[in-house]
């Protein structure tokens, strides 16, 4: 259904707070951070500012949210036209690592500042982020099966802890990288992660 003017320079406007904040939350953290700061960030009067979102909790729920969204359109596309169970891991584990390691300022306030979010966003927040892990481990299991469907993996690997391993490698690179600052580069770290896994579920040729 088209989208009146009105709705269209609402959504335009919510974007624009959304990003705005995400500014002031990667710069001050979310206890620090006001609803004026933002207000000031994004030049509109604080009263203007709550008839967009109710609270500070609301709009970093909706920022994150928003940050979530983001990174499956780059997901999606860095995995469009790749063939091939090692060729889409790739893309996949370097998607990962590109995409978290560029917005690692604001991802340090999902890991570092959980607590201060009001329970009842905190539970949403863990519910989006539980069915987006799922989803995407649920992916890598599938494609590793049917690797092994077509005879290029040993029958003898279980899928979903190979799923796990990759998964759970990805997740302390990113978490380093917002911790330490270091940083790798994309493909390097897929072409690593890879090569150790492949000398030990790849059938000898």
């Amino acid at each position: 259904m088209k989208l009146t003017r009105k709705e269209r320079e609402k959504l335009r406007k919510n974007q624009e707070i959304i990003e705005a904040s995400i500014k002031v939350f990667s710069e001050k953290g979310f206890y620090e951070a006001t609803m004026h700061d933002i207000a000031n960030a994004v030049e509109m009067g604080v009263g203007t500012l709550y008839q967009y979102f109710k609270s500070k909790d609301d709009l970093y729920y909706n920022a994150i949210l928003y940050k979530l969204s983001e990174f499956n359109g780059f997901y999606e596309e860095k995995l469009r036209n790749k063939q091939g169970y090692l060729e889409i891991l790739s893309a996949m584990i370097t998607a990962w690592i590109e995409y978290f390691g560029v917005n690692n300022d604001f991802f340090a306030i999902v890991f570092t500042e959980w607590i201060n979010v009001k329970k009842v966003f905190a539970r949403k927040l863990k519910k989006h982020l539980t069915n987006d892990f799922t989803e995407k481990y649920n992916e890598i299991t599938k494609l590793l099966e049917q690797a092994q469907h077509d005879g290029e993996i040993k029958d003898t690997v279980n899928s979903g802890i190979v799923s796990s391993m990759i998964f759970g490698a990805v997740q302390q690179i990113i978490h380093r990288g917002v911790i330490t600052k270091e940083t790798f580069p994309p493909a390097f770290v897929a072409e690593n992660v890879l090569s150790i896994l492949s000398s030990g579920i790849l059938k000898a040729k």
